[in-house]
Formats: C-alpha cells, structure tokens, sequence
C-alpha cells in the first residue's frame, strides 16, 4: 500500500476567523432544549443506559462567520482546535441536504455531556467549509476540518477498492449491513483507510438506506422494465456498471439538479431509495418506485488523524464510544425513516413494489457480471473480504435467532 497523504495543517492568525462562504452552521443552543425528532431515540442506546443523558438537542440554522472557530476567543481552524481553558473544539461537516443531521446533533449533544464540556462540537451541514464532496475530504486531509461524513461514491476516489461496498445485491437485509457495518470489515476499511489516506474511520452507518428504482412513468418489475431508460445514478463507477448491466442508461448528476433533469426530459428515473426521494420531494415527480435493494448507501464518518492524535486518550476513547452511538443511531433510524418515507409515497399516491423472489433473481442475474468487472478494476481481495463478513454476519445472525427461539417459552 502507498503511504498516507499528509498535507501541512493549516491554521488560522489569532484573532481572524476564516471565511468558509455561504452557508448554516448547527449548534445546540443555551441551555437544554428538546427535539422531538430526537426525543424517542433517547431509551434505545446501551451505550447511555443508566447515564441519565438524553438526546434532546434543538437545531438552531445560525449564520456564522468562520469555520472551525477555536474556543475563548483562540482562532484556528480544524486540528481539533484547543482554547485557552482547556476545551477541544472538533468542527464536523455534513453534506448540505443529509438525511443524518440529527443523528450528528445527537452525537454532538452526547459528546459534549459524556466529556463534561472539554469537547465541543461544531457542525456545519450548510456548506460553509466546503460545498462538494471532493473538497471536503481536501479539507479534511488538510486539517481545516476536522470531521466530514463521506459516502462510498466520494471516497472511492481517495481508494477506488472501497467502491466494493457498493456491488450490487451483496447486501440483503438491515441486520447484515448492521453487523458487517461494525465487526471485522469495518476495522479492515478502517486500517486500510488510515494507511492510505492519513483519514481515520470513526464509524459506518446510513447517508440513506437502501437505494432503488424510481421512473416517472412506470413500474419496474424485472430488468426487461428498464430497457433503454436513462437513470440518474451517483458518480460511482460501481453504480454506473450496475444501470448498464440491467440495462439502463446511466446518468451521473449531482442530487440537487435531480428535479430540473427529471422536468427537461433528460433522465427517466433514478437509482435512489424512497428516503432520498422523499427527502427531495420527488414522490410527484417519480410516482413509481421499485424496491430493489440493489445497494446500501453507506455514510462514513472520517476524521483528521492529527485531530484525532491531539486528543488525550481518555478523550480518544470516549470520542470512539460516541461515534459507535452514532453509528447504530443513524442505522436504527434508517430503518424508521424508510418506513415513514413509504408512508408518505403512498399518501401522495405513489406505487411501491416489492420484486417477488424471481424478479430480484432477474436482477442479481443481470448485474451479475458486475462483481467481474470489480474484479478486474481492482482485484479480487476486498470483494473476498466483504463476502466473508456477510457469510459471517449471516451466521452470527442465524445463530442468535436460534438462541432467542430456545429461549421462549
């Protein structure tokens, strides 16, 4: 493997802040305020059992002027900035438009109480330090943030074997993504990530759940349904195999455009799941949607390693404990999204449909050759990898089943 990128760090001169342009940055305001998207999330966490901290953080969208602003009047920028009274300030960057901001606001809240206010979160989902993907994990690896949730599409940039995780079909059901997501693969991306990148991978969870199918004008039963459609697609070279392998003519464009392509005639459809769909308030737009599970979208949340570095390792330890809250919160409420964004489809009078048994063979069938194509682009070893974690998670899954049957009376 190639030595990690470092970058110098950067910092700011005392008493100037910089300007990261337009944008919101999130903080929890004075005081302690309740969130009712949060309020239900608070008794689920073994991680918080028995501590008597909640989740209740309020989101405030409040215009600020620097990005990564050190504490007691020190500015810098990044490198886990540490003011004069002791308190480590990390600034966190989520995409504008994430469908996990409150999960990071939760981890905010519960970082900040676990550690008694030495560490203070910053986060900015406005696109005030960064506004794509790409320069965010410049960003990053420079030390001007010190903490940005990625997706497998952005990131493959950095280690092309990563997009791995986006083969299609691999990944079946919630429980596998949950347990490959936090056992021996994801300390595998972990350790292959910091060694290549200089980029430490604190948690795997949801940027969305479950991709689909969604078109403008009809349903999509088996491959034969998508003959010559165009469908927007992520800018993944996995994602873009996949739509021409059941073929369909992929289109690779940014989220935010989504609607004006869909109103121009130039794409038909789009490789998103019903949360993302919902989410944009697409479900007039693209009434038909096929749950396919062909992927997962999978949110990676990397930090600085110098950042991380810089931390007494009480603090790197309790900063780990809060990520793999992180991590299971954004899986768990993946799951209750979805079904409150199938809900609102349906309300709006959108059509789900769920592929029998034959029509998803249909589809693993045809993107079949895509594990091939992987294969020869990157080699053979990480798809081997990610394989085994399923067959062991699969396995693992089975057996506490069994145990749980046992148990019942």
């Amino acid at each position: 493997m190639a030595s990690p990128v470092r970058r110098p760090r950067n910092h700011a001169v005392a008493g100037r802040l910089p300007d990261c342009g337009g944008g919101a940055h999130v903080r929890r305001g004075a005081g302690h305020w309740e969130s009712e998207a949060l309020s239900d999330d608070r008794d689920r966490g073994p991680a918080l059992a028995g501590r008597g901290i909640g989740l209740a953080v309020t989101l405030f969208l409040t215009p600020v002027v620097a990005c990564g602003a050190g504490v007691a009047g020190e500015a810098q920028v990044g490198d886990g900035a540490t003011g004069s009274n002791g308190v480590h300030t990390l600034t966190m960057v989520l995409p504008a438009g994430a469908v996990d901001l409150a999960e990071a606001a939760a981890f905010e809240s519960l970082v900040e109480s676990l550690s008694m206010s030495r560490i203070a979160v910053e986060i900015d989902a406005g696109g005030r330090c960064c506004d794509e993907p790409a320069s965010c994990l410049a960003e990053l690896q420079a030390g001007t943030i010190d903490v940005y949730r990625s997706t497998v599409p952005a990131i493959g940039r950095l280690m092309p074997e990563l997009h791995v995780v986006d083969v299609p079909y691999l990944l079946e059901t919630d429980e596998v993504v949950e347990w490959v997501f936090r056992g021996t693969f994801f300390a595998r991306v972990r350790d292959a990530l910091l060694h290549e990148t200089g980029l430490r991978l604190m948690a795997l969870g949801s940027a969305g759940g479950w991709r689909g199918i969604a078109t403008a004008s009809q349903v999509v039963r088996t491959p034969a349904d998508v003959q010559g459609l165009t469908l927007r697609t992520a800018d993944s070279p996995v994602e873009i195999a996949w739509a021409r392998a059941i073929g369909a003519l992929p289109e690779p464009v940014l989220r935010p455009a989504l609607s004006a392509h869909l109103a121009s005639g130039r794409i038909d459809g789009t490789a998103d799941g019903v949360v993302d769909v919902v989410a944009a308030g697409l479900q007039d737009d693209l009434p038909y949607l096929t749950q396919d599970r062909h992927g997962y979208r999978a949110g990676l949340w990397l930090m600085n390693e110098e950042a991380h570095q810089g931390l007494p390792s009480d603090l790197q330890q309790l900063l780990r404990a809060g990520f793999d809250e992180l991590a299971r919160l954004s899986l768990a409420r993946t799951r209750e999204r979805t079904a409150e964004a199938i809900a609102a489809f349906e309300a709006a009078g959108g059509r789900v449909h769920v592929p029998s048994a034959a029509e998803r063979r249909a589809f693993v069938m045809a993107a079949g050759r895509v594990s091939t194509w992987y294969m020869d682009e990157y080699g053979y070893e990480w798809l081997v990898w990610l394989e085994g974690a399923i067959a062991e998670a699969e396995r693992e899954i089975a057996l506490t089943n069994a145990r749980q049957d046992e148990a019942r009376p």
